[in-house]
């Protein structure tokens, strides 16, 4: 009997034969192996073809010039540079700012709420709206002449005319609007608070906690991960942004609101490849820095 215990508890297991090691290295190749030739061919190889592409001038037809630091000399030297970083890191970081938390203090107020008047509220939540629908819909609001808020700010209000879009000091902020009143992804948030045991908050009422207490020692916490993840794709997404700035301003006024990817059109547009493929690595080269910083500095763990 003391030999049978002494078998049960050695932390010593007898090793798997050949055979079903062979079957296991197989099993984690068919797993392993697609997603690395999918990383590869997707992500690693086009970047490092882009690194070569910046030091020549890549040309769509014809010979290939080297130019080693030439392109990023330039751009160096291009005053709109640093002009479009300035506009993407002002953009993103107010975006973030006034667009990402909202949502998630939505999300637990919609639990609060009885469960009928929480199903209206997330089908008006969550209702599919087209992105480039949405964005003309905002271009008529924003219009200075016949727009509802020039209406709201001049007739209701007694406002003067007011310049939304046309103002070098506000353009960004009302680019930003939108997204305070449309921004939605509580979708993650509504099934990770869904996932909090409700023992937590009620041995937290019993220990007299309040309603901000509740969320501030349990609901945040318990969506850290769930923040860490949607917070990181939202700095990479803004820090990108193209689409919503180009429909709207098409970069104006006089580029207080072209963002860099709108500038590696521009350079695209002009047929300089080789040097939108440099200001592309160096957008690549600041977003990498941001994250491992992120990374570094959030602690997406919510028990430390």
């Amino acid at each position: 009997m003391t030999a049978q215990v002494e078998t049960l508890n050695s932390p010593t297991t007898p090793a798997a034969p050949p055979d079903v090691r062979r079957r296991r290295r197989i099993q984690i190749g068919i797993f392993v192996v697609p997603a690395f030739l999918f990383q590869f061919f997707w992500g690693w190889y086009p970047l490092i073809v882009a690194l070569f592409l910046s030091m020549t001038d890549a040309p769509l037809r014809g010979a290939m010039t080297f130019r080693g630091l030439d392109n990023y000399n330039r751009l160096l030297l291009d005053p709109l540079v640093p002009m479009a970083f300035r506009v993407t890191l002002i953009y993103a970081g107010m975006s973030i700012l006034l667009t990402f938390f909202i949502p998630i203090f939505v999300s637990i107020l919609l639990l609060e709420m009885p469960p009928r008047v929480m199903r209206v509220m997330m089908l008006l939540w969550f209702l599919p709206l087209s992105g480039i629908a949405s964005t003309l819909f905002w271009q008529y609001l924003y219009n200075e002449q016949f727009g509802v808020f020039q209406y709201v700010a001049t007739a209701v209000l007694g406002m003067p005319p007011q310049s939304f879009l046309s103002s070098q000091d506000w353009v960004l902020f009302w680019l930003i609007v939108p997204g305070i009143l449309l921004y939605g992804p509580g979708l993650y948030y509504l099934t990770g608070l869904q996932s909090i045991p409700r023992s937590y908050y009620e041995a937290a009422e019993i220990e007299g906690a309040g309603f901000w207490r509740k969320i501030w020692t349990i609901s945040l916490p318990r969506l850290r991960p769930i923040i860490a993840m949607t917070l990181l794709f939202a700095i990479i997404g803004s820090l990108q942004e193209f689409a919503f700035p180009d429909l709207l301003t098409h970069g104006g006024p006089n580029g207080a609101s072209r963002t860099v990817v709108m500038y590696i059109m521009d350079i695209l547009n002009h047929a300089r490849y080789g040097d939108a493929t440099a200001l592309a690595c160096l957008l690549f080269a600041l977003i990498m820095i941001i994250t491992l910083i992120y990374r570094v500095v959030f602690q997406a763990d919510p028990d430390k």
